[in-house]
């Protein structure tokens, strides 16, 4: 992911198209507008300017096949995660980085001990990769 100052804002309708476009694939406005748009009520036109907004903001490209564009997203699921938490961790970080863990490790444990375990298994498999990198 591009590297930016601050993470677009997205509404409702942004973040739904960016999802299916990170579960399913590419997809042109008619496919999203089956997807995503008749649920909600919501017209082709609608559909097409949230696409295209999303590719002026650079988290969608397009390429022409035919008389219309196929949307793809440019940044994964992944890479959108951990620029908001970046983003997130640059607003707080004031309280310094003891804080920042106690309130990501609050966090992992009121979601579940299934996520506090993986929460340990992950800085396990980060030291290991480290002793391994030399770091």
């Amino acid at each position: 992911m591009r590297r930016r100052s601050r993470l677009p804002q997205l509404g409702e309708l942004e973040r739904a198209i960016l999802a299916r476009l990170w579960s399913h694939g590419p997809a042109d406005v008619k496919g999203m507008q089956r997807a995503v748009g008749v649920v909600r009520g919501i017209k082709p036109n609608t559909v097409q300017s949230t696409l295209d907004r999303l590719h002026r903001k650079g988290l969608a490209e397009r390429e022409k096949v035919g008389r219309a564009y196929v949307y793809r997203a440019s940044v994964s699921q992944r890479e959108w995660v951990v620029g908001a938490f970046e983003a997130v961790l640059g607003d707080v970080s004031r309280g310094g980085p003891d804080l920042l863990l106690s309130a990501f490790v609050d966090l992992a444990e009121r979601t579940g001990t299934e996520q506090l375990e993986e929460l340990e298994r992950l800085v396990r498999a980060r030291r290991t990769r480290g002793r391994a990198d030399g770091s």
